[in-house]
């Protein structure tokens, strides 16, 4: 039978830092029609699926050295988030993920959830077994505020397994089922713990209850409902 289990409030403004912008350029569309922001060493190839709703905010990938030419793979990847209006990148994300418009990464996935209005978005950034960043975005003008959701509620999952297999499970967000962030903050999602080339894992949904006080976000655990996994 499932597992519903109510957290009154397990984080405050946990890992919430500021993150300042950088200069900016303006997008242009490439040959494989994706928006590519500056150029050089500060061009920004922008993830078209990760737009905002107001088309205003989008995550992109670059590199030291920028984008590659030809069919070269990438290396030292950064993925960020990126101002549509003027290419201003204002923050730097978690992931590594990256595509050319004929190559993109292997196993290496990247997600955005957006709130209606525009003001925050998640970033659940997978690479082959974990998810490498699971955050929340803040934004406030060109100021952008973290709060890290993975250091949040993995601790919490693991904490239902015996201490003696905690270190061999991995975290992942469930990139292939909804993440959903609604305008009163609520964020909803599904992840699970398995240990790497098994076919088990411990799935659970988990509701977690969002506020900002002052441009300072702050998150806690409401619910965690163990679910039968696919």
């Amino acid at each position: 039978m499932p597992r519903l289990l109510t957290f009154p409030i397990l984080l405050v403004a946990l890992y919430a830092l500021p993150i300042a912008g950088a200069r900016a350029d303006s997008c242009i569309t490439d040959q494989h029609g994706a928006l590519v922001c500056g150029e050089g060493k500060r061009a920004v190839r922008v993830f078209a699926d990760t737009t905002s709703p107001s088309r205003k905010y989008a995550f992109g990938w670059r590199t030291p050295d920028g984008l590659p030419s030809g069919k070269e793979t990438p290396e030292s990847v950064e993925n960020v988030l990126v101002r549509l209006s003027d290419g201003a990148v204002l923050a730097k994300l978690g992931g590594e993920y990256w595509s050319t418009g004929e190559m993109r990464a292997n196993r290496y996935d990247l997600r955005a959830a957006w709130s209606p209005d525009n003001r925050a978005v998640i970033e659940v950034a997978n690479s082959r077994w974990d998810s490498d960043s699971f955050a929340y975005y803040l934004l406030d003008g060109a100021a952008v505020t973290k709060l890290d959701l993975r250091a949040m509620v993995e601790p919490v999952m693991k904490a239902k397994l015996p201490a003696r297999k905690r270190e061999f499970n991995a975290f992942r967000v469930r990139e292939e089922l909804p993440v959903t962030l609604d305008a009163r903050g609520q964020l909803r999602f599904t992840a699970m713990l398995y240990v790497p080339k098994s076919e088990a894992s411990l799935d659970y949904e988990i509701r977690v209850d969002i506020s900002s006080n002052n441009g300072k976000p702050a998150a806690r655990i409401v619910s965690m409902r163990r679910v039968k996994s696919d």
